[in-house]
Parts: C-alpha cells; structure tokens; sequence
C-alpha cells in the first residue's frame, strides 16, 4: 500500500465487504447517539423538568443551541484533518479526542438535574461528536472509489439504521423502564467499541501538504462560497429540507404520542409513552433497513436523483397522512411509509453528496454538507416547537397538524429542487476520488 500526494491510501484490492463494513461501522455508532439522544433521551429528559406548556420551546432551544455548535465544529474538524500531518493518520487523531470526550460529556448529561444544567454538557457533546465526525466523514471519501459508491452508500444507509434501530430499541428499553443513566452508559460502549474498529482496521495516512491557516481551521464553514459548487449547494439546500421533514417527526413522535395517547401526569405514564415511540421509531427504522440495498441497487440504473425525489414525496404523503390519525395502529402503520422514505433517501444521499465533493477538500466539503444534517434540525425545532406551542395553546392537540404540514411541505419542496441538482456527468465536475492507480474496481 502507498500514499497519494494528498494523503490516500492507493489500494491494489477490490473494496471487499468486510473493508465496507469496517469503514461504516463508526456511522453505527454516531447514530445510535443522536439518533437516540433527539428522540428519546433529551425529550424524556425534558418531560421531567420543564412545565407542559413550554416543552416544545425548551426542546426547540436545546437542540438549535446544539445544532448551531454542530454547524461550527464539524467543516472546521474536516478542513484541520485535510492537512493534519501526524504520523498516526490525519483522520484518526480527532476521531479518538473527540469520542475521548463524548464519554465525559455523557457523564454531564446524566448528572444533570435541571433544564439549565443540561445546557453545558448537551453542547460539549456537540463539539466532541462533531471534532469526531467532521474528521471520520472525510476518511469516507479518501478510502472509496467512484466505482463502489453506490455499493458503500447502501452500506452507509444500513450502518445509520441499524444504529439508529438498536438505539431506539435498547435506549427505549431501557428508559420505559427508568434507567436513562443506563441508557446514557450504553451510547459510551457503542461509541468506544466503534471507535476500536475503525483503528484496528481501517487505514489512514497523514497529509503530505502545509497545515491549514488559522482562519480556514477555525473557520472552516465560512470558507465555503456557494457560487464556488452550484450543484454542491443546490443538494445541500435539497437535502436540508428532506431531512428537516424526517427528524422533525422523530424529534417530536414522543411529545405527539404523549399528548395525543397517553395524556396525564406522572412518571409511569412518561415511561409508557417511552416505550411506544420507541416502537413506532423501531417500525421506521426496521423498513428503513429493508429498502436500502434495493433502493440503492435500483439508483444505479434510474439514478440518485429518481430515487431521492421519490423517497421525499413518499415521506411528505405519510406525513399527512398523520394529521388524520385517530390510534396508535394507524400511526405505526404510517410508520411503514415513513420508514420506507427514510430508506430510500439515505440510501443513496450520501453517493450522490461524495459524488459533488472536490478531491483536494474532502474533509473540509463533507463536514460542510453537516450544514444540511445539523441545519435540518435547527429549523425543524425552531420553526416546529414553538409552532406546537401555538397550536396547542389555540386548542387542544391543534399544534400536532400544523407543524406535520409543515414537515410534509418541507418534505415535498426538497424531492422537488433535487431535480434541479447536475450530476457530475452533466456539470463536470471532478469527484472526490475515481479510483487510485491499481484499483481493480
């Protein structure tokens, strides 16, 4: 194995399973904690400290507070791993730091024991994870040719919802039953044991260019012009609606069942309206986990953009779907739909943003498309909580219906820009990496 002038591995090989699976692995863990984290941990906690009437506000300034951080930390972790020069690899480093301190920030969240001490621990998280992910998203493309992208997407898409599965289901059962320190334990396990993989098994090289300036390290986010990558930002701004649709039903599946099926104060109540989003979130998962491989086999021969507008106008129907539902069954039963969505988007969402990102910038263009990951979420709790609160504060449970048609409309403008986007063929622009000399793809 050698090193290409800008740090890649130049592999003789063909990009076996295994090495799939290995690289995706980390994608598991990053998962099973904010994916477990937003829907279930922080609302659960919330449900204990904050008055009713304030939950979706309170919820909405939490995580955009975290979003914002997200936003900040992760292109400037990418830019600073692009041309970090130390021996042990220019990815590795910050992924090992930044998971180091997960482990202290979990702690904080679950000694907290009031809404405004989560503030500190909530965001440190964000910066750790963040230090982490913006590193570990540019090794994605430094080790996968254009040829096998669609293969490592599909095996991206199962590594976020398996992650995401297990996190719902084991976070879930372990707050319905009123461990939350225990479920904050398990996200340190995954996350170190995720960690140990891609160390033991994944490879990485230093940079062979000057470290970067102080001001692309710190501000790696404003060094990007949009006008520099049309395409880049015309999928950002697609993928930023798709994904405000979805985690916004998940980031308030647990206040809407609450309210809607388990009204009522008291701990037991909270727990058992715990476990059913738990289950609802396992239905989306589980279907999501389903459709990936085909979806992403079938993007190959009708392309990503076919694939990304459906999974966005699927979702926006089930969505709607939703504001007519009158019992827990009807609501799993739109989970199927949603889930299937969910599927088809990230089985190919991440091909296609690779497939935009330039070569010599890798790190620094992936961690920008958090701007799409992270953003999402900002808007859906900034827009979406305090709508709920309005809602509900006219009538009982009105909230609910306006904010599923605005993730239904955020859902069906973003399948309807994608169209919009070039693909490298059309625009000509060059990819992150066509294959290294030797490849046998």
């Amino acid at each position: 194995m050698s090193v290409s002038a800008v740090g890649r591995p130049q592999l003789s090989m063909r990009f076996s399973a295994p090495r799939m699976a290995a690289l995706s692995v980390y994608w598991l863990a990053i998962n099973y904690l904010w994916q477990g984290m937003g829907a279930l941990i922080l609302p659960r906690l919330i449900l204990g400290m904050v008055p009713e009437a304030h939950r979706g506000v309170a919820l909405a300034v939490l995580s955009a507070l975290g979003a914002v951080v997200a936003i900040l930390v992760q292109p400037a972790a990418g830019a600073l791993s692009d041309r970090c020069r130390v021996r042990w690899g220019r990815r590795k480093p910050f992924m090992v730091a930044g998971t180091l301190g997960d482990l202290v920030c979990l702690l904080g969240l679950s000694l907290a024991g009031s809404y405004g001490a989560l503030i500190i621990p909530y965001c440190a998280l964000q910066i750790c994870s963040n230090t982490a992910e913006g590193a570990y998203q540019g090794l994605l493309p430094d080790q996968v040719p254009s040829a096998d992208r669609g293969r490592a997407s599909g095996y991206y898409g199962l590594a976020v919802f398996v992650g995401t599965a297990i996190g719902f289901l084991l976070t879930g059962m372990l707050i319905a039953v009123g461990h939350i320190q225990l479920a904050l334990l398990s996200v340190g396990v995954v996350l170190v044991l995720a960690l140990l993989v891609t160390q033991l098994f994944v490879p990485d090289s230093p940079a062979q260019e000057p470290l970067p300036s102080r001001r692309l390290a710190l501000l790696g986010v404003f060094s990007f012009r949009p006008r520099e990558n049309p395409d880049f930002t015309r999928l950002l701004a697609s993928r930023l609606l798709a994904l405000m649709g979805i985690t916004g039903l998940t980031d308030f599946a647990l206040l809407y069942i609450k309210a809607t099926y388990y009204p009522g104060t008291g701990s037991a109540i909270a727990n058992r309206a715990s476990g059913a989003t738990s289950t609802l979130l396992a239905v989306v998962v589980l279907l999501a986990i389903v459709v990936t491989l085909p979806a992403a086999r079938l993007s190959q021969r009708v392309g990503r953009k076919a694939i990304i507008r459906a999974a966005s106008w699927l979702g926006a129907a089930g969505t709607v779907l939703l504001i007519f539902a009158n019992s827990l069954t009807f609501v799993y039963a739109v989970g199927v739909l949603i889930g299937s969505a969910f599927g088809m988007l990230l089985s190919v969402d991440w091909a296609f943003v690779v497939d935009l990102v330039p070569a010599e910038s890798a790190g620094r263009f992936m961690g920008i498309s958090n701007l799409a990951t992270a953003g999402s979420g900002i808007l859906a709790t900034v827009i979406a909580g305090p709508l709920l609160d309005f809602g509900n504060g006219i009538h009982h449970n009105a909230g609910f219906p306006m904010i599923f048609s605005f993730f239904a409309l955020a859902l069906f403008l973003g399948g309807w820009l994608v169209w919009t986007v070039r693909t490298p063929q059309e625009a000509g622009i060059p990819t992150a990496k066509d294959g290294p000399p030797g490849y046998q793809g």
